[in-house]
């Protein structure tokens, strides 16, 4: 039986690496992952690609894709902030201007129901269009097999702290055929001040069916949001809609109203994938058992494993064989034994390592390779620490290899000034970057151990040492990017010009590993445009992570932890 992410009977994934791979190759690494996981890879021209540059850009995108969709909205995001009328407001008018307009959204259940009901929460807040327009729209929270919501467990934990036990934590916003994939939720923050990666394709109608189908998967282990508020109220306000804003006074009682969770193993959905992979009415598709309430692990894993390996035959006998680009989607549900993105960890390391400027002579403009890492909330997982501190790497490479870290600062930590235990989350992540910093001194790797200088990095303090770790800050912003870009060397390219990146919701953690539902996107490219683009996207978040982490810094009377903060550190540190 095929597996998500290898049968059986293939090799070890290093296996597939070459000793030495030529640097002019760059399609080499996806091609490596999608055959030995057994995943689909997507070709994909640059052109469709666009970075979106901050946060106010990313939601008037948002919102210009919401009022120009003609046939679906496909949304899963950790939750969508209560305060959100305006966006709830453009989700409303698009559906009743558009009656063929189709809405499915993804959320986690926990994070989705956290403030209700004693006040607004983004069930609240969406609740009502299912029941709006019933032929259009699907909303649905996931939750964590290990915990249900309104259980006892989950009563005793708090509504706080069971978020602790899994998420759906996948970013990803689709239109008809175009895709923002990000690490981004749907709240003021992300707006406005808190800073992210976000990345537009357009126009790609394989990778959408891909994605929106996985949403809808996944919805068929989750609970239907149902509107358990005054019917009148809501057919007061549909017949209205179009003289109401998102402030009007009706429109904002509906928007607090009741709600209710209920379980239809997925038996009610509107949508679902079809045979050749498009995306089509229900009940036009091939039939899917409804799943119980509980007990449905088994049932989730065996149908995301069907799934990958469906869209793995799909995407390579559809695959064109033009295209400057190359998709891997990694999938990541530990709680479900789908773990794409760890499984590729090791193909990588074996990648960095043979990556060969053999062919460049001692002349080379870049005779190295640069690894820009980077997550706002840094607890690298066992599996991310051994790439950055691999001895094959570091030691027996075909050429050197430089990993330039960033973190958030704890004044750029989303917890930043939060009361209570919260507020001790920043000093935590601090333990946690000085443990990681300490093997690092330990395995002598902070020091420059060869003249090479990144003459494009706006920050650069002479020799690159084999590893690096900055921390991000800017006044009044916190910080939540996470991605990862490889600059291989080069003959005639002084200059960084990554050619590959990974981008999506996981922030490369134990908990991403191990607990919550992840979806990142390996990307390689031959365009220069597309890799001017990421360059710009490093040297940007260079810019404002100036603060070079040394043991002086962690030793300093501003980064001591107190010991309660170091002891609950070490008992959650999966969490985290």
């Amino acid at each position: 039986m095929a597996t998500a992410s290898r049968t059986p009977h293939s090799p070890p994934a290093s296996q597939h690496v070459p000793e030495s791979v030529p640097h002019d190759q760059p399609f080499l690494l996806p091609e490596i992952v999608s055959e030995a996981l057994h995943v689909p890879m997507f070709s994909a021209s640059a052109q469709s690609m666009v970075r979106v540059p901050s946060p106010r850009q990313f939601y008037s995108t948002l919102r210009h894709h919401i009022m120009k969709a003609q046939h679906r909205i496909f949304i899963a995001t950790l939750y969508v902030g209560k305060e959100e009328r305006e966006l709830a407001m453009f989700l409303t008018k698009a559906l009743a201007r558009r009656p063929q307009l189709q809405l499915t959204i993804l959320m986690d259940a926990m994070r989705a129901t956290r403030e209700s009901p004693q006040s607004a929460s983004s069930a609240s807040l969406l609740s009502h269009l299912a029941s709006m327009f019933p032929d259009q729209v699907d909303l649905r929270l996931y939750a964590t097999p290990v915990l249900r919501p309104n259980s006892i467990a989950s009563r005793i934990i708090g509504k706080r702290f069971n978020e602790g036990f899994g998420l759906q934590h996948m970013k990803v916003y689709g239109f008809d055929d175009d895709v923002i994939i990000t690490g981004a939720n749907l709240s003021r923050d992300y707006f406005t001040r808190r800073m992210d990666r976000y990345l537009l394709i357009r126009e790609h109608k394989p990778l959408a069916n891909y994605l929106h189908a996985l949403i809808l998967l996944l919805s068929r282990f989750s609970y239907a949001l149902l509107y358990d508020g005054d019917p009148s109220l809501l057919s007061h306000v549909k017949g209205h809609i179009e003289d109401m804003d998102d402030s009007s006074s009706d429109y904002v009682q509906l928007t607090r109203s009741a709600f209710r969770l209920h379980w239809d193993g997925g038996s009610d959905l509107l949508l679902a994938e079809d045979t050749d992979g498009t995306i089509a009415t229900a009940g036009l598709c091939p039939s899917t058992r409804a799943c119980l309430e509980t007990n449905w692990r088994s049932s989730a894993t065996q149908a995301l494993q069907d799934f990958t390996m469906r869209w793995y035959e799909r995407a390579k006998a559809q695959r064109p064989a033009s295209g400057d680009t190359r998709i891997v989607p990694l999938l990541q549900l530990g709680q479900l034994a789908i773990t794409q993105e760890t499984d590729m960890i090791p193909i990588l390391t074996q990648y960095l390592s043979a990556l060969s400027p053999r062919a460049l002579g001692p002349t080379a403009a870049r005779p190295y390779t640069t690894v820009d890492l980077t997550s706002g909330y840094f607890t690298l997982s066992g599996l991310y620490k051994s790439l950055v501190l691999s001895d094959a790497i570091h030691r027996h490479s075909q050429a050197p290899v430089f990993f330039r870290l960033v973190a958030a600062s704890p004044e750029a930590n989303g917890f930043f000034g939060s009361r209570g235990l919260s507020g001790r989350i920043p000093a935590a992540y601090t333990l946690l970057e000085k443990l990681f910093w300490n093997r690092v001194v330990d395995k002598q790797l902070h020091a420059p151990v060869h003249p090479y200088v990144d003459v494009s990095d706006p920050i650069s303090e002479g020799p690159l040492a084999p590893v690096e770790l900055r921390e991000w800050s800017k006044y009044g912003w916190t910080y939540h990017e996470k991605g990862l870009w490889i600059t291989g060397p080069s003959l005639a390219q002084p200059v960084l010009s990554p050619a590959t990146t990974l981008i999506g919701s996981s922030n490369y953690g134990a908990r991403s590993e191990k607990f919550d539902v992840e979806c990142s996107l390996l990307i390689t490219t031959q365009s220069p445009q597309l890799q001017d683009t990421l360059a710009k996207e490093v040297q940007e978040m260079r810019e404002s992570a100036r603060t070079r982490m040394d043991t002086a810094t962690f030793r300093s009377k501003e980064r001591r932890v107190d010991a309660v903060t170091q002891v609950l550190t070490r008992l959650l540190r999966p969490l985290l």
